[in-house]
Protein backbone atom coordinates (compact mmCIF):
# COMPACT_ATOMS: atom_id res chain seq x y z
CA UNK A 1 0.00 0.00 0.00
CA UNK A 2 1.28 3.46 -0.89
CA UNK A 3 1.01 5.96 1.95
CA UNK A 4 2.48 9.03 0.25
CA UNK A 5 5.15 10.50 -1.97
CA UNK A 6 8.62 10.96 -0.50
CA UNK A 7 11.35 13.34 -1.63
CA UNK A 8 14.99 12.28 -2.04
CA UNK A 9 15.99 13.25 1.51
CA UNK A 10 13.07 11.31 2.98
CA UNK A 11 13.91 8.21 0.91
CA UNK A 12 17.54 8.34 2.06
CA UNK A 13 16.40 8.61 5.66
CA UNK A 14 14.00 5.66 5.28
CA UNK A 15 16.77 3.55 3.72
CA UNK A 16 18.98 4.26 6.76
CA UNK A 17 16.19 3.21 9.12
CA UNK A 18 15.60 0.00 7.14
CA UNK A 19 19.25 -0.98 7.60
CA UNK A 20 18.64 -0.98 11.35
CA UNK A 21 15.59 -3.27 11.24
CA UNK A 22 17.75 -6.42 11.68
CA UNK A 23 19.38 -4.79 14.69
CA UNK A 24 15.96 -4.15 16.23
CA UNK A 25 14.99 -7.79 15.74
CA UNK A 26 18.23 -8.98 17.34
CA UNK A 27 18.15 -6.74 20.40
CA UNK A 28 18.20 -9.20 23.29
CA UNK A 29 20.11 -7.36 26.00
CA UNK A 30 20.58 -3.95 27.59
CA UNK A 31 23.90 -3.47 25.79
CA UNK A 32 22.24 -4.27 22.48
CA UNK A 33 19.51 -1.76 23.23
CA UNK A 34 22.11 0.93 23.95
CA UNK A 35 23.83 0.20 20.65
CA UNK A 36 20.51 0.45 18.85
CA UNK A 37 19.61 3.83 20.33
CA UNK A 38 23.14 5.14 19.72
CA UNK A 39 22.86 4.16 16.07
CA UNK A 40 19.40 5.69 15.79
CA UNK A 41 20.67 8.95 17.33
CA UNK A 42 23.50 8.98 14.79
CA UNK A 43 20.99 8.60 11.92
CA UNK A 44 18.83 11.41 13.25
CA UNK A 45 21.92 13.60 13.64
CA UNK A 46 23.03 12.90 10.07
CA UNK A 47 19.54 13.62 8.80
CA UNK A 48 19.44 16.90 10.78
CA UNK A 49 22.79 18.04 9.38
CA UNK A 50 21.85 17.14 5.79
CA UNK A 51 18.68 19.23 6.03
CA UNK A 52 20.22 22.34 7.53
CA UNK A 53 18.84 25.81 6.97
CA UNK A 54 20.80 29.05 7.32
CA UNK A 55 20.20 32.32 9.14
CA UNK A 56 22.45 35.29 8.31
CA UNK A 57 22.49 37.94 11.03
CA UNK A 58 22.97 41.67 10.51
CA UNK A 59 26.52 41.13 11.85
CA UNK A 60 26.99 38.70 8.90
CA UNK A 61 27.28 35.66 11.17
CA UNK A 62 25.84 32.39 9.82
CA UNK A 63 23.68 30.12 11.98
CA UNK A 64 23.40 26.57 10.63
CA UNK A 65 20.14 25.19 11.93
CA UNK A 66 16.67 23.96 11.09
CA UNK A 67 14.15 26.82 10.93
CA UNK A 68 10.91 25.77 12.61
CA UNK A 69 8.79 28.91 12.18
CA UNK A 70 8.98 32.59 11.24
CA UNK A 71 6.84 35.24 12.91
CA UNK A 72 6.88 39.05 12.70
CA UNK A 73 8.84 39.12 15.98
CA UNK A 74 11.10 36.04 15.94
CA UNK A 75 12.66 33.29 13.88
CA UNK A 76 12.42 30.03 15.82
CA UNK A 77 15.03 27.40 15.02
CA UNK A 78 16.68 24.21 16.30
CA UNK A 79 20.39 23.32 16.48
CA UNK A 80 22.42 20.24 17.34
CA UNK A 81 24.36 20.82 20.55
CA UNK A 82 27.94 19.62 21.14
CA UNK A 83 26.58 16.77 23.26
CA UNK A 84 24.44 15.55 20.37
CA UNK A 85 21.08 16.88 21.59
CA UNK A 86 18.71 19.03 19.54
CA UNK A 87 17.94 22.31 21.30
CA UNK A 88 15.48 25.06 20.39
CA UNK A 89 16.26 28.75 20.19
CA UNK A 90 15.01 31.96 18.58
CA UNK A 91 16.38 35.23 17.20
CA UNK A 92 14.52 38.57 16.86
CA UNK A 93 13.74 39.39 13.24
CA UNK A 94 15.42 42.78 13.68
CA UNK A 95 18.71 40.87 14.00
CA UNK A 96 18.13 38.84 10.80
CA UNK A 97 19.64 40.04 7.54
CA UNK A 98 18.36 37.09 5.51
CA UNK A 99 17.58 33.40 5.88
CA UNK A 100 17.46 30.36 3.62
CA UNK A 101 15.21 27.39 4.17
CA UNK A 102 16.29 24.19 2.46
CA UNK A 103 12.68 23.24 1.75
CA UNK A 104 12.05 26.50 -0.14
CA UNK A 105 13.16 27.90 -3.47
CA UNK A 106 16.47 29.77 -2.83
CA UNK A 107 15.42 32.44 -5.32
CA UNK A 108 12.56 33.39 -2.99
CA UNK A 109 14.59 33.88 0.17
CA UNK A 110 14.21 37.18 1.92
CA UNK A 111 16.95 39.73 1.28
CA UNK A 112 14.77 42.79 1.77
CA UNK A 113 16.09 43.47 5.26
CA UNK A 114 18.95 45.16 3.38
CA UNK A 115 16.43 47.58 1.82
CA UNK A 116 15.84 50.34 4.36
CA UNK A 117 14.18 52.94 2.09
CA UNK A 118 10.71 52.50 0.62
CA UNK A 119 9.47 54.91 -2.07
CA UNK A 120 5.84 54.42 -3.07
CA UNK A 121 3.69 56.06 -5.77
CA UNK A 122 -0.12 55.77 -5.76
CA UNK A 123 -2.68 56.49 -8.49
CA UNK A 124 -6.41 55.87 -8.24
CA UNK A 125 -9.83 57.28 -7.48
CA UNK A 126 -11.24 59.05 -4.46
CA UNK A 127 -14.69 59.86 -3.09
CA UNK A 128 -15.58 62.65 -0.70
CA UNK A 129 -18.01 61.71 2.07
CA UNK A 130 -19.25 65.16 3.10
CA UNK A 131 -22.93 66.03 2.80
CA UNK A 132 -23.94 68.42 -0.01
CA UNK A 133 -27.62 68.64 0.97
CA UNK A 134 -27.69 72.41 1.55
CA UNK A 135 -25.88 73.17 -1.72
CA UNK A 136 -28.26 70.90 -3.60
CA UNK A 137 -31.27 72.66 -2.11
CA UNK A 138 -29.83 76.05 -3.12
CA UNK A 139 -29.49 75.05 -6.78
CA UNK A 140 -32.89 73.36 -6.92
CA UNK A 141 -34.59 76.40 -5.37
CA UNK A 142 -32.83 78.54 -7.99
CA UNK A 143 -34.45 76.49 -10.73
CA UNK A 144 -32.04 73.67 -11.59
CA UNK A 145 -33.57 70.23 -12.15
CA UNK A 146 -32.97 67.37 -9.74
CA UNK A 147 -31.14 65.33 -12.40
CA UNK A 148 -28.81 68.26 -13.18
CA UNK A 149 -27.99 68.76 -9.52
CA UNK A 150 -27.43 65.03 -8.91
CA UNK A 151 -25.04 64.76 -11.85
CA UNK A 152 -23.18 67.94 -10.86
CA UNK A 153 -22.43 66.85 -7.29
CA UNK A 154 -21.67 63.28 -8.35
CA UNK A 155 -18.86 64.66 -10.51
CA UNK A 156 -17.58 66.80 -7.63
CA UNK A 157 -17.69 63.99 -5.07
CA UNK A 158 -15.73 61.49 -7.20
CA UNK A 159 -12.34 62.45 -8.53
CA UNK A 160 -8.73 61.40 -9.13
CA UNK A 161 -6.25 60.66 -6.40
CA UNK A 162 -2.46 60.86 -6.70
CA UNK A 163 -0.05 60.21 -3.85
CA UNK A 164 3.53 59.49 -2.94
CA UNK A 165 5.36 58.59 0.25
CA UNK A 166 8.91 57.90 1.36
CA UNK A 167 9.74 55.91 4.49
CA UNK A 168 12.89 54.70 6.19
CA UNK A 169 12.47 51.28 7.80
CA UNK A 170 13.98 51.33 11.29
CA UNK A 171 13.29 47.59 11.43
CA UNK A 172 11.68 45.06 9.13
CA UNK A 173 8.29 45.96 10.60
CA UNK A 174 8.37 49.67 11.47
CA UNK A 175 9.39 52.86 9.67
CA UNK A 176 9.15 56.66 9.68
CA UNK A 177 8.71 59.01 6.77
CA UNK A 178 6.46 61.49 4.99
CA UNK A 179 3.54 61.34 2.58
CA UNK A 180 1.82 63.61 0.07
CA UNK A 181 -1.52 63.29 -1.71
CA UNK A 182 -3.63 65.30 -4.14
CA UNK A 183 -7.36 64.92 -4.75
CA UNK A 184 -9.01 66.75 -7.63
CA UNK A 185 -12.48 66.72 -9.16
CA UNK A 186 -14.44 68.98 -11.50
CA UNK A 187 -18.00 69.48 -12.74
CA UNK A 188 -20.02 71.78 -14.97
CA UNK A 189 -23.68 72.78 -14.65
CA UNK A 190 -25.43 74.08 -17.76
CA UNK A 191 -27.73 76.41 -15.91
CA UNK A 192 -28.07 80.13 -15.22
CA UNK A 193 -28.71 81.70 -11.83
CA UNK A 194 -29.73 85.35 -11.93
CA UNK A 195 -28.89 87.37 -8.81
CA UNK A 196 -28.27 84.56 -6.30
CA UNK A 197 -29.71 85.69 -2.99
CA UNK A 198 -26.81 84.95 -0.63
CA UNK A 199 -23.55 85.21 -2.54
CA UNK A 200 -23.35 88.99 -2.91
CA UNK A 201 -21.02 88.55 -5.90
CA UNK A 202 -23.56 88.98 -8.75
CA UNK A 203 -25.13 86.50 -11.15
CA UNK A 204 -23.57 83.36 -12.55
CA UNK A 205 -24.09 81.38 -15.70
CA UNK A 206 -23.08 77.78 -16.47
CA UNK A 207 -20.70 77.40 -13.49
CA UNK A 208 -17.65 75.17 -13.94
CA UNK A 209 -16.16 74.13 -10.61
CA UNK A 210 -12.79 72.46 -9.86
CA UNK A 211 -11.65 71.30 -6.44
CA UNK A 212 -8.06 70.61 -5.29
CA UNK A 213 -7.18 69.15 -1.88
CA UNK A 214 -3.47 68.78 -1.04
CA UNK A 215 -2.28 66.82 1.98
CA UNK A 216 1.29 66.77 3.36
CA UNK A 217 2.26 65.01 6.58
CA UNK A 218 4.89 63.05 8.52
CA UNK A 219 3.85 59.42 8.82
CA UNK A 220 4.61 56.09 10.45
CA UNK A 221 4.42 52.73 8.70
CA UNK A 222 3.84 49.20 10.04
CA UNK A 223 4.58 46.08 7.97
CA UNK A 224 3.70 42.40 8.40
CA UNK A 225 4.69 39.52 6.11
CA UNK A 226 1.86 37.27 4.95
CA UNK A 227 3.97 34.28 3.86
CA UNK A 228 7.22 32.61 4.83
CA UNK A 229 8.89 33.50 1.53
CA UNK A 230 8.02 37.16 2.21
CA UNK A 231 6.54 37.75 -1.22
CA UNK A 232 3.33 39.27 0.20
CA UNK A 233 3.15 42.11 2.73
CA UNK A 234 0.47 43.97 4.65
CA UNK A 235 1.18 47.63 5.40
CA UNK A 236 -0.62 50.13 7.64
CA UNK A 237 0.19 53.86 7.66
CA UNK A 238 -0.84 56.61 10.04
CA UNK A 239 -0.23 60.35 9.58
CA UNK A 240 -1.34 63.77 10.81
CA UNK A 241 -0.55 66.83 8.72
CA UNK A 242 -1.42 69.94 6.75
CA UNK A 243 -4.40 70.22 4.37
CA UNK A 244 -4.74 72.89 1.68
CA UNK A 245 -8.14 73.40 0.02
CA UNK A 246 -8.75 75.26 -3.25
CA UNK A 247 -12.08 75.68 -5.08
CA UNK A 248 -12.13 77.39 -8.48
CA UNK A 249 -15.51 78.53 -9.83
CA UNK A 250 -15.39 79.78 -13.43
CA UNK A 251 -18.26 81.69 -15.03
CA UNK A 252 -19.18 82.84 -18.51
CA UNK A 253 -17.28 85.96 -19.53
CA UNK A 254 -20.11 88.39 -20.24
CA UNK A 255 -21.23 88.49 -16.62
CA UNK A 256 -19.88 90.93 -14.07
CA UNK A 257 -17.60 88.30 -12.54
CA UNK A 258 -15.45 85.91 -14.54
CA UNK A 259 -14.53 83.61 -11.68
CA UNK A 260 -14.49 83.06 -7.94
CA UNK A 261 -11.83 81.41 -5.82
CA UNK A 262 -12.27 79.78 -2.41
CA UNK A 263 -9.22 78.82 -0.31
CA UNK A 264 -8.65 77.37 3.13
CA UNK A 265 -6.08 75.59 5.31
CA UNK A 266 -6.54 73.17 8.17
CA UNK A 267 -5.15 70.06 9.88
CA UNK A 268 -6.11 66.55 8.90
CA UNK A 269 -5.39 62.89 9.64
CA UNK A 270 -5.02 59.90 7.34
CA UNK A 271 -4.96 56.12 7.85
CA UNK A 272 -4.08 53.68 5.10
CA UNK A 273 -4.04 49.95 4.42
CA UNK A 274 -2.14 48.22 1.61
CA UNK A 275 -1.54 44.67 0.39
CA UNK A 276 1.63 44.29 -1.69
CA UNK A 277 3.31 41.63 -3.81
CA UNK A 278 7.04 41.41 -4.66
CA UNK A 279 7.68 40.28 -8.24
CA UNK A 280 11.29 41.39 -7.62
CA UNK A 281 13.25 41.87 -4.40
CA UNK A 282 13.47 45.64 -5.02
CA UNK A 283 9.99 46.19 -6.47
CA UNK A 284 6.47 45.63 -5.14
CA UNK A 285 2.98 46.38 -6.45
CA UNK A 286 -0.05 46.88 -4.25
CA UNK A 287 -3.72 47.54 -3.73
CA UNK A 288 -4.40 50.41 -1.33
CA UNK A 289 -7.24 52.01 0.60
CA UNK A 290 -7.08 55.16 2.68
CA UNK A 291 -9.31 57.40 4.78
CA UNK A 292 -8.68 61.11 5.39
CA UNK A 293 -10.49 63.39 7.81
CA UNK A 294 -10.34 67.20 7.80
CA UNK A 295 -12.70 70.16 8.11
CA UNK A 296 -12.58 73.87 7.34
CA UNK A 297 -13.95 76.37 9.85
CA UNK A 298 -13.20 79.42 7.72
CA UNK A 299 -12.67 80.09 4.03
CA UNK A 300 -11.28 82.98 2.00
CA UNK A 301 -13.35 83.91 -1.07
CA UNK A 302 -11.93 86.10 -3.86
CA UNK A 303 -13.83 87.49 -6.84
CA UNK A 304 -12.54 90.19 -9.20
CA UNK A 305 -11.21 92.97 -6.90
CA UNK A 306 -12.97 91.74 -3.78
CA UNK A 307 -11.62 89.32 -1.12
CA UNK A 308 -13.40 88.24 2.02
CA UNK A 309 -12.61 85.73 4.76
CA UNK A 310 -15.73 84.04 6.06
CA UNK A 311 -15.85 82.28 9.43
CA UNK A 312 -18.25 79.41 9.00
CA UNK A 313 -20.98 78.48 11.41
CA UNK A 314 -20.68 75.00 12.91
CA UNK A 315 -23.54 73.79 10.73
CA UNK A 316 -21.73 75.13 7.65
CA UNK A 317 -18.27 73.62 8.26
CA UNK A 318 -16.68 72.40 5.02
CA UNK A 319 -15.81 68.74 5.59
CA UNK A 320 -13.01 67.37 3.41
CA UNK A 321 -13.40 63.75 4.55
CA UNK A 322 -12.75 61.26 1.76
CA UNK A 323 -12.02 57.62 0.91
CA UNK A 324 -9.10 56.80 -1.42
CA UNK A 325 -8.55 53.58 -3.35
CA UNK A 326 -5.56 53.12 -5.63
CA UNK A 327 -2.87 50.99 -7.22
CA UNK A 328 0.73 51.52 -6.16
CA UNK A 329 4.30 50.78 -7.16
CA UNK A 330 6.99 50.72 -4.47
CA UNK A 331 10.76 50.80 -4.85
CA UNK A 332 12.93 49.28 -2.09
CA UNK A 333 16.55 50.37 -1.82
Amino acid sequence: MVFGVFNADEITFIEKIITFVPIINNVKSESGMKKFFSGLLMIISLQFVSGQDKIITIQHDTIHCRIMSVSPAHVHYEQMSESGYIVGNFIPTEQVLTYLRKDFDPNLRMDRQKSRWMLCVHLGRSSTLASTTEDEKFLINAGASQSQVDDYFKQLRHGWFFGGDLHYMLSDHFGLGAKYSLFTSSAQLNFSIDNPSSSGFGSFLNPRETIYINYTAPSVIFRQWLDENQKFQLIETLSVGYVNYRNELRLDSYYDINNMLGKGNTWGANVGLSVGYFPLTWLSVGLNAGFMYARLTKIKISAKDRTETIKLEKSDYEYLTRLDYSLSISFHF
